[in-house]
């Protein structure tokens, strides 16, 4: 009788402990503050604290939404979630993020499908995130607001909304967006399909294909220091070299060429690129530093 007695006070239990609500979200993610810069997943709250309410609230307060526009599309934003990706140090995201929550406002965007994600700018943790949340997504410029639709990115911002956000976001949902700095994805793009050794075998084929494609010389700067700063050194002087290829009389492609060979060492290398950007500008107080600066370490 007694063993009986157990074994009910056994299943009680256990029918007790399956009835029990279970926790299975992720616990939240510590945001840090590193010199006045926030690292990880924010919030408004986040950026409504001292020193970064200082940017964040007049641009928020001074922006005038578009509401007759937005209103027009607000039940279709509503069906997707919304990435962002931005940097408390970046003055683009200083003056986009803000605009953006106010739109989101404006369109009654139910917030818990919104997420954002503040990066770094130091050289060793050159546009990451404590918990890695940039990786896999080709974050070279910041912000990038990414449109989602049950997990699958639809397309993105780029730094800069081609007219503004408003319509931006309503040209994505028409499946008629193309980004600010679109021809960097497509770089990207190319790399991941062709591989290191074949891009750079192609390189002529390949500067034929993106002229006229990149919005200016910075835009496979930045991609190319991105990359170079994230660990792919070899893929970051090709995608600079190509840029020098794309715009041979701009100076800032040879000396956004040299500075990779700078890090990295190669010396001989840099000056000859520094060289080449003093020659197309010599009056650049910046670009002839750059070469005095290598031509110290031969």
């Amino acid at each position: 009788m007694r063993s009986y007695l157990i074994l009910f006070s056994i299943l009680i239990l256990t029918a007790c402990k399956d009835n029990q609500p279970q926790n299975t979200e992720e616990e939240p993610a510590t945001v840090e503050v590193i010199d006045d810069k926030l690292l990880g997943k924010i919030s408004k709250d986040d950026l409504m604290e001292p020193v970064f309410a200082e940017w964040f609230q007049p641009a928020y307060e001074s922006y005038e939404v578009n509401t007759e526009f937005v209103n027009s599309y607000k039940a279709d934003l509503k069906t997707y979630e919304i990435e962002v990706f931005m940097g408390t140090w970046c003055e683009d995201s200083q003056r986009e993020v803000p605009t953006l929550f106010k739109i989101l406002e404006a369109a009654d965007f139910p917030m818990e499908q919104f997420r954002m994600v503040a990066i770094d700018d130091e050289i060793d943790n050159y546009k990451r995130s404590p918990d890695g949340d940039e990786e896999g997504k080709n974050i070279h410029h910041v912000p990038t607001i990414i449109l989602k639709r049950d997990g699958e990115e639809i397309n993105r911002i780029i730094e800069y909304p081609v007219r503004t956000i408003e319509e931006d976001l309503q040209l994505i949902m028409e499946g008629n967006y193309t980004p600010y700095y679109y021809a960097a994805d497509m770089v990207h793009g190319k790399l991941n399909e062709m591989g290191l050794e074949s891009f750079k075998e192609n390189m002529e084929a390949l500067a034929a294909e993106f002229n006229g494609k990149t919005r200016d010389v910075y835009e496979l700067n930045t991609y190319a220091k991105t990359i170079f700063r994230q660990g792919k050194k070899e893929e970051g002087i090709q995608v600079a070299t190509l840029n020098t290829m794309i715009y041979p009389e701009n100076p800032n492609a040879y000396a956004g060429l040299g500075s990779r060979y700078t890090d990295m060492d190669r010396n001989q290398e840099a000056l000859e690129m520094f060289e080449k950007a003093v020659e197309l500008a010599p009056d650049d107080s910046e670009f002839k530093a750059l070469l005095e600066e290598v031509q110290a370490k031969l």
